[in-house]
């Protein structure tokens, strides 16, 4: 008999009368461990507000473990947790457009020395081309001003640009672990505070 030879009688396969399934569902009703229920027992473990694998359930107040996709009060708070990401991006992109708007409304008057130091420029080169007889090493002192305005307004607009490209660098490159690092700090900002105002009431 070849590997492929079997016997007759063991082809056909009978169904089961009861699918495994059925069975694990009617194990789990019995013992009450229904994702349902199991879900809505109450633990005793809870993580501090002030943890980076904490947040604060919208439904029930209370604070729960980040990685969990359910609080224990029920509400659904993967979902929570994915809107509080659409918001802080919604945010730092508005923080962006505002910091832009900002800066470029503070190098206006950069970019109109950087027209005056074109002059300086301009005027020597245009005089050596028409009067080349007439162009002495004096000449050349005008562009020395236009070289000096023209370095300096470079230098100061690309150090008032910079905080843009790195915003932009930013909201490019960002993840959700960025999200989480940033909520976390901003949560245990707030927690320091609520920490200060309490101790100073209790000082009065």
């Amino acid at each position: 008999m070849t590997d492929t030879d079997f016997s007759t009688n063991i082809h056909v396969l009978k169904p089961r009368t009861v699918s495994v399934s059925e069975k694990l569902d009617q194990f789990l009703e019995e013992h009450r461990l229904t994702p349902a229920i199991a879900m809505s027992k109450p633990r005793r473990s809870r993580p501090i507000a002030s943890n980076i694998n904490a947040m604060s359930c919208d439904e029930c107040g209370d604070v729960e473990y980040l990685t969990r996709d359910f609080c224990r009060c029920g509400h659904y708070l993967r979902g929570q947790l994915e809107d509080e990401y659409i918001e802080w991006e919604k945010e730092i992109q508005a923080d962006h457009i505002e910091l832009s708007d900002s800066v470029s409304r503070k190098l206006k008057p950069v970019r109109y020395i950087v027209l005056v130091s074109i002059l300086f420029l301009v005027v020597p080169l245009l005089y050596l081309s028409l009067w080349p007889e007439h162009f002495t090493l004096k000449s050349f002192l005008w562009l020395i001003p236009g070289v000096v305005i023209g370095g300096g307004s470079a230098f100061v607009e690309k150090h008032m640009d910079k905080p843009v490209q790195e915003s932009e660098k930013f909201l490019q490159n960002h993840t959700f672990e960025t999200f989480i690092e940033q909520r976390f700090f901003r949560q245990l900002k707030a927690v320091s505070e609520l920490s200060i105002e309490a101790q100073n009431g209790s000082i009065r």
